[in-house]
């Protein structure tokens, strides 16, 4: 075909009327007949049109769906026609039957393209959309290339068989090996290393692959760029070889079919992210109270900030005011990252609040504290289990902090520019039923302060794995330490966030507590 002729043909295509009638010109000039189309504009009526009357021979043009109009063979013009009427009527009977064909595969693949074009689409769906788009992908998978029948088999989470998942035109009961050993299924690991294999009646031992009514199969892998999923096996009744446009097809239904369930999964995974967001909601709700503190208690100024690395942390941080001359200060580390930390901390933080509310006029000492804090924790937590805690009261009248340690990392003092560490320590609570804590005291007057924190202040790392330690906190103090205590809690903080860099590895808190002179 020349260029010019085959632009024509290319334009009459884009237009079925332009092609339609270009065909009856064709065929005119040809035979010397005169073939029309005519578009259905309302004329058929009832099943009789009216104006067979005045043609010699007519026949309905269709798209297997509707009828779009007729084929209509007029008598001859001034010219001798160059075929007989017989010869002419059955050569235009032909090329309806033809133009029929070509419409109705027309329609059929159109309607297939909106199909899979709407399975690839990348808008949000549930999951019952998309595993009707699944479902859909399987019908097309053997719709378009002409297979008879199809089923889908998906790898188990160890990778080691296979198991029957869905079928299209196949009975589940007449699929044969619904679960299959991958190491002795050959035509399965073709298809995972070739992309394609074929099976037919002939080859041996074909039974454990073939349907009893099919005498081929082609298995495609289903996978794409995060790995194999399963195959796709497409069956038929006849002996049939499939050619390398046949494979990319079958491959591209593959990748995605591959792609389809991967969206299951996803949505399976968001639910339960989901979920688990709604459950983790409601356990960092029983510490959100404690994320942030600056306030006046009686005879100091307390600002305490926690923060942790995941949605629930184990840090544990809380002041309690216990009447109008004592203030309780809480700084403690459950065992773990996240809910199992945050599940020794919040039974600690229930212990110490429970202790509170049953003895607040006739607590004296926190070695009491940790005492039953620890019997508490030994009985409800898992042997592996185990919380650091620091409890310190600190007392207006006296200007006295007394504190008792379970394992936590020492408070600094800071008293006229001179640091000094509280090295007091007891052992982890929850680790034994009968442990013994002591306490210590030191005076707090106005000007003097404490900095209490947990590990993952002084143990955090920068890009060369060289931690803060308390030398880091201390060069935060330099020049600072007159300051509020929100203002020195903002130093060391800042000085922490630029040694890391901005990571957080762990859980952090932080507290100061200053003495201030009443008015």
């Amino acid at each position: 075909m020349s260029d010019s002729a085959q632009a024509v043909h290319e334009r009459r295509a884009a237009n079925t009327d332009d092609w339609l009638h270009g065909v009856c010109r064709e065929f005119s000039d040809a035979t010397g007949w005169m073939l029309k189309f005519l578009r259905d504009s309302g004329q058929h009526q009832n099943g009789f049109d009216r104006r067979e009357l005045d043609w010699c021979w007519h026949e309905d043009i269709s798209d297997g769906h509707r009828r779009v109009g007729a084929f209509h063979l007029d008598v001859p013009g001034i010219h001798p026609p160059k075929l007989s009427f017989e010869s002419a009527h059955r050569l235009a009977g032909l090329l309806a039957a033809q133009t029929n064909q070509i419409l109705s595969s027309r329609r059929q693949v159109k309607h297939q393209a909106a199909e899979i074009g709407a399975l690839i689409t990348t808008k949000e769906t549930d999951d019952h959309d998309i595993r009707m788009q699944l479902r859909a992908l399987m019908r097309a998978s053997v719709c378009i290339p002409k297979f008879r029948g199809a089923a889908l088999f998906v790898l188990s989470p160890d990778g080691r068989s296979l198991r029957f998942r869905m079928s299209h035109h196949v009975a589940e009961n007449d699929t044969p090996s619904k679960r299959r050993q991958l190491a002795s299924s050959p035509f399965d690991l073709e298809a995972f290393e070739n992309g394609v294999s074929s099976v037919n009646a002939d080859d041996s031992n074909s039974h454990f692959w073939l349907p009893e009514d099919m005498t081929t199969a082609v298995c495609v892998s289903v996978g794409n760029e995060s790995g194999p999923i399963g195959t796709l096996w497409l069956y038929d009744r006849r002996q049939r070889d499939i050619d390398d446009k046949e494979i990319q097809l079958l491959q591209g239904f593959g990748n995605l079919i591959a792609d389809t369930f991967e969206r299951i999964v996803l949505n399976s995974e968001r639910d339960e992210r989901q979920k688990l967001v709604r459950e983790l909601d409601v356990v960092a709700s029983v510490t959100a109270d404690s994320c942030d503190i600056a306030e006046r208690f009686p005879g100091c100024d307390i600002a305490a900030r926690n923060r942790s690395c995941c949605e629930v942390g184990g840090d544990l941080c809380d002041v309690v005011r216990l009447d109008k001359k004592r203030t309780m200060v809480m700084v403690g580390d459950g065992s773990g990252d996240s809910i199992p930390a945050a599940i020794v901390m919040t039974a600690a933080r229930g212990a110490l609040h429970a202790c509170i509310e049953a003895n607040s006029g006739q607590i004296s000492s926190p070695d009491q504290m940790l005492s039953i804090v620890n019997r508490s924790l030994f009985h409800v937590t898992a042997c592996q289990q185990f919380l650091t805690l620091i409890v310190g009261i600190y007392d207006q009248e006296t200007e006295i902090f007394t504190y008792s340690n379970a394992g936590h990392p020492p408070p600094l003092h800071v008293r006229d520019g001179a640091v000094r560490s509280l090295e007091s320590q007891g052992l982890l609570l929850g680790v034994v039923e009968a442990a013994d804590y002591s306490c210590d005291s030191l005076p707090i007057g106005p000007g003097d302060f404490l900095v209490l924190f947990s590990d993952g202040i002084v143990e955090a790392r920068n890009e060369s794995q060289e931690m803060f330690r308390n030398d880091g906190i201390v060069a935060a103090l330099e020049g600072h330490s007159d300051g509020t205590a929100s203002e020195i809690l903002e130093n060391i903080w800042t000085r922490y966030e630029a040694h890391t860099g901005g990571r957080n590895l762990d859980d952090r808190t932080l507290v100061v507590l200053k003495g201030v002179a009443e008015d």
